[in-house]
């Protein structure tokens, strides 16, 4: 069979990384000549390549995206189009239609004849992505066996009683409607169709636990893409057409100005449907294509995590456990943005929280409602900034406080104060690692005596992604990764193999890796000194304290995670 230009870069592509060498190529290409199998399948049959090694070479090379089937927003009306018999033997799917375009998710989306086979019994242009064979195998008996057409109700009956949480196929009805609506072009301008297009992407993010959901305008189309468990995966390709509807209809929801397109614009979302209260922090950003929009997704309605569930090793739970009930002081919690920081802060709330103490907080927004609680959030533009608000509420007679962040000096110094007036304080700081939170508040301007004498400890957090359990396997050895960490290179430790559970990726969940300083009289000494963050880590280990990093070794040594996780968010 006569190789295509992709089919080139594909070949390229595995000697360049090792897979194959140029005396195998050879071999190979002599054999194919003699083949009617698409490169794909003879590279699956030969064992050459897995079918994980062969979706990271068409996304990296060829720009073909991976559908994710399972969180993919699928379009059950559009079965019509391609036979049950077609997608069982070439191993595909069609997933939606956008005007003339039919997205068609392909287990080897390189066989040109197929496509050629598709686009000529459809009259559509066929736009290839890649998904597994298991998972589109799945996916057909899903829908071809099990979908059935909805009772004859209208559509205005249909999307008056949407449960989306709860009635798979009544939102199916919605998908495909919408879409069907898109595809014609006098609709395209239809505000209602873009706007339930909108909510159910964000329903359909909260269903599948996403925190983000990213509006990519790219030169011909627009990229959705979805962030979950700290990774995006790209759900659905649209148009280009409607670029301008759709950021309007999402400025409008956010209450931004529609007109102003050629700066950033930040807004918030209060959506409630089904039973679930959904509030959306919105940002615009102009991009040479069009504004790029990013929704931040806070579930009010989600479970709150305790202080036990959040992955924290024996000894760090009894040390935070009993700082957490000490009268007064401050307890920082220091990580990146998406570490997990106030889900920490919310748990330990939750676990002191009684009906002789009083409880006040001033976020930057209000993420999960807490009983019993009272709870604010900042507004700026009236005044109410973090620094205002604290000072507010040293006048309602708090026990304990949390403030979302400390930002700027006022905040600090305040927070400062009423711990040292017999408060007890929660609050966060953007910082590397535990002892970088103490140096950093020096840096604000805050005086060493206050920082040193004032907190009472610091937890730095990040979040990895823990292995899928259904298709966990040991990780083969590699020597250099052993090496980097220090670890012993007989040492066994675990990884996801990758299966329909896990969405092919190893992992499922996430957990967290905590580092907690509890300020001894040598690092306060150093704080009062002035000393380094790197200085004050040294004595805080020596004093007992387990980094991030090992704390990462540790939990992927008992197989939560792997040593790759643990390297992606971690430090030396």
């Amino acid at each position: 069979m006569k190789h295509t230009k992709a089919d080139e870069k594909v070949l390229l592509e595995l000697l360049e990384q090792g897979i194959v060498e140029k005396k195998q190529l050879k071999e190979m290409l002599q054999e194919r000549r003699n083949s009617t199998v698409s490169l794909g399948r003879f590279l699956f049959e030969k064992n050459i390549l897995s079918q994980k090694q062969f979706i990271r070479i068409l996304q990296s090379k060829l720009g073909i995206a991976y559908a994710n089937l399972n969180i993919f927003i699928m379009d059950p009306h559009i079965t019509r189009l391609v036979s049950r018999n077609i997608c069982n033997e070439f191993k595909l799917f069609p997933l939606l239609k956008v005007k003339n375009s039919l997205y068609v998710a392909m287990a080897d989306p390189l066989d040109s004849s197929v496509i050629r086979n598709i686009e000529e019994s459809t009259g559509c242009h066929i736009r290839p992505l890649v998904s597994t064979e298991s998972e589109i195998m799945q996916t057909i008996v899903q829908y071809y066996d099990n979908w059935q057409p909805h009772s004859s109700k209208s559509v205005k009956d249909e999307i008056l009683g949407l449960e989306i949480f709860d009635q798979a196929a009544k939102l199916s009805i919605e998908i495909e409607k919408s879409f069907q609506e898109l595809s014609n072009e006098k609709s395209i301008g239809d505000e209602r169709t873009v706007s339930r297009l909108v909510n159910i992407t964000i329903m359909k993010a909260v269903q599948v636990k996403a925190s983000d959901i990213h509006i990519e305008p790219q030169q011909e189309d627009i990229r959705i893409r979805f962030r979950v468990d700290g990774i995006l995966h790209e759900v659905m390709s649209l148009s280009d057409e409607i670029k301008d509807n759709l950021a309007s209809r999402v400025k409008i929801m956010a209450e931004l100005d529609i007109a102003e397109k050629r700066a950033p614009q930040d807004g918030r979302i209060t959506l409630s449907k089904a039973g679930k209260n959904v509030d959306i922090r919105v940002s615009t950003y102009p991009s040479i294509f069009g504004e790029k929009i990013v929704l931040r997704i806070l579930d009010k309605t989600s479970a709150l995590i305790s202080l036990e569930e959040a992955g924290f090793n024996k000894v760090n739970l009894d040390h935070f456990k009993e700082i957490i009930h000490k009268p007064n002081g401050i307890i920082l919690v220091t990580g990146p943005t998406g570490s997990g920081k106030t889900s920490t802060l919310y748990a330990a709330l939750t676990e002191i929280n009684s009906m002789d103490t009083n409880v006040i907080t001033i976020e930057d927004p209000v993420e999960y409602h807490i009983p019993h609680i009272t709870q604010a959030q900042i507004h700026p533009k009236a005044g109410f900034t973090f620094a205002a608000g604290l000072r507010s509420i040293l006048r309602q007679d708090p026990n304990i406080i949390m403030v979302g962040e400390i930002r700027d000096l006022e905040t600090a110094e305040t927070a400062i104060r009423a711990a040292l007036t017999g408060h007890l304080v929660f609050s966060t700081l953007h910082t590397n690692d535990s002892a970088g939170a103490m140096t950093r508040l020096v840096d604000m301007g805050v005086e060493p005596f206050l920082v040193s004498s004032s907190i009472i400890g610091v937890l730095a957090q990040r979040l990895v992604r823990k292995i899928c359990p259904y298709c966990k396997v040991k990780a083969r050895s590699n020597p250099v990764l052993y090496r980097q960490m220090e670890l012993d290179t007989k040492e066994e430790f675990f990884e996801g193999r990758g299966c329909q559970a896990c969405n092919f990726t190893g992992y499922i969940g996430r957990t967290g890796l905590f580092e907690f300083l509890l300020p001894t009289d040598e690092v306060r000494k150093l704080v009062i000194f002035k000393e380094s963050s790197s200085t004050i880590k040294k004595q805080a280990v020596k004093d007992g304290m387990v980094t991030l990093r090992q704390d990462g070794i540790s939990k992927a040594r008992e197989g939560m995670t792997t040593l790759d996780e643990v390297i992606r968010v971690t430090y030396g």
